[in-house]
């Protein structure tokens, strides 16, 4: 599936929350850049570090788990909808902060995280950002602390 220029490799359509879309690095990193990230063009495309580009679709009145990373760290922009969200350096989850459309939010290594889907669906463009080359980031690197489907 392709639209402007951005090529989906692959989907879940069956996430408790919502879906998501992976976007093929090779072919369309660049456009989702261009497209998503301009104001971040040239950080991203001077960083060593590999860069997976994806967009989350949370429903309403959902929420992905309270979780944390090793191996990545993450943006997240809300290019449509309605969306929130909770972040911590510890483990305690403070007060849903809603997301402003296209201001940028950055989830560092290891900072504790949730995207609340609100009224509206939240349509998000996200960008993993591993921290480990030899060792990439993949689903396996969600560390859950709470989780409303009970994965």
């Amino acid at each position: 599936m392709e639209s402007k220029g951005i090529r989906v490799s692959s989907f879940d359509l069956d996430r408790p929350w919502g879906f998501f879309l992976v976007i093929d690095s090779e072919s369309s990193l660049d456009v989702f850049i261009d497209t998503y990230y301009p104001e971040l063009k040239e950080e991203l495309s001077q960083t060593s570090l590999p860069l997976s580009p994806k967009i989350l679709c949370v429903a309403p009145n959902k929420r992905l788990s309270w979780q944390y990373h090793h191996r990545r760290s993450e943006l997240w922009k809300l290019i449509n909808g309605q969306a929130g969200y909770i972040k911590s350096t510890n483990d305690e989850q403070a007060e849903i902060v809603k997301m402003k459309k296209n201001k940028i939010l950055i989830l560092a290594q290891g900072e504790r995280h949730r995207l609340v889907g609100l009224e509206k669906w939240g349509i998000i463009a996200e960008i993993w950002s591993h921290t480990d080359p030899a060792n990439p980031s993949d689903e396996s690197d969600i560390v859950r602390l709470q989780d409303d489907f009970g994965r």
